[in-house]
C-alpha cells in the first residue's frame, strides 16, 4: 500500500475512535491505541467504504467556486487582532510593529452539519521571512464568510491536502501536509460550537 494508502486508512480509524470518544463514549478526549485480534498489518474497513473515500481533497478536486468567494474574504493577520481583506487571495499587513503577507491556499473545501454550514481552507502567514500555514474555519451563511476559528498547522510546511467529515453528529477536519524534510504528516482537527478544540487535536 502506498503512503497516501497508508494515510487515508489512519484517517479512517481515527474517525471512528473520534466519533466514539468525542461524542458517544463520554471518555476523556485522549486517543489511545487499542488491541485487537487481526493479523498485524492488516486493517478493516468498512463495507463500502474504499480507501479514496477518506483521501483528503486536493487542489486538483477543490472547490473552485467556493475558493473563489474564499479569494476576497476578511481574515485575521498574524495573531493579533488587526484584520485584513484579502484581494484576490493575498495581502499585506502592519501590526505592532511587525510587517508579512498573507496567501490564501489553493484547497477550499465546504461541510453542512447540524444545519450550518462551514467552508474550510488553509492560510500561508508570512512575516520574517518564514511562512506559518493556518487551518481556517469559517462559517458560510447566506453567502457571507465569517472567520470563526484559526489552528496552527506548522512552519514551513507545504499542505498537501484538506478533508471535512461528520462523525457521530460532530465535525473533524483532516489536513495532510509535509514538513522541511518531505515527510508526510496528518493533523485531525475536532470543530465544537463553531470552532477548532485544540485540547482535542491529533497529530500524526
Amino acid at each position: 500500500m502506498n503512503k497516501k494508502g497508508i494515510i487515508a486508512v489512519i484517517v479512517v480509524i481515527l474517525l471512528i475512535i473520534i466519533g466514539y470518544k468525542v461524542w458517544g463514549g463520554g471518555a476523556p478526549s485522549t486517543v489511545t491505541n487499542g488491541t485487537d485480534t487481526q493479523a498485524p498489518g492488516t486493517t478493516t474497513i468498512p463495507a463500502g467504504v474504499t480507501k479514496d473515500t477518506y483521501a483528503p481533497v486536493t487542489k486538483d478536486s477543490v472547490d473552485t467556486s467556493l475558493l473563489g468567494r474564499l479569494k476576497g474574504a476578511s481574515v485575521a493577520a498574524a495573531e493579533s487582532d488587526a484584520r485584513v481583506a484579502l484581494v484576490n487571495g493575498k495581502a499585506q499587513f502592519s501590526s505592532d510593529g511587525v510587517k508579512g503577507s498573507i496567501a490564501l491556499g489553493d484547497i477550499a473545501v465546504s461541510k453542512t452539519v447540524g444545519g450550518a454550514t462551514y467552508a474550510v481552507t488553509t492560510l500561508g502567514i508570512t512575516t520574517g521571512g518564514s511562512t506559518s500555514q493556518y487551518a481556517v474555519l469559517f462559517n458560510d451563511q447566506s453567502g457571507t464568510l465569517t472567520d470563526k476559528s484559526y489552528a496552527l498547522i506548522g512552519t514551513g510546511v507545504k499542505i498537501a491536502g484538506l478533508r471535512a467529515d461528520e462523525v457521530s453528529g460532530g465535525f473533524v477536519v483532516t489536513v495532510s501536509y509535509t514538513d522541511a524534510s518531505g515527510k508526510a504528516h496528518s493533523k485531525i482537527l475536532v470543530v465544537e460550537k463553531g470552532a477548532f478544540n485544540a485540547a482535542k487535536e491529533i497529530n500524526l
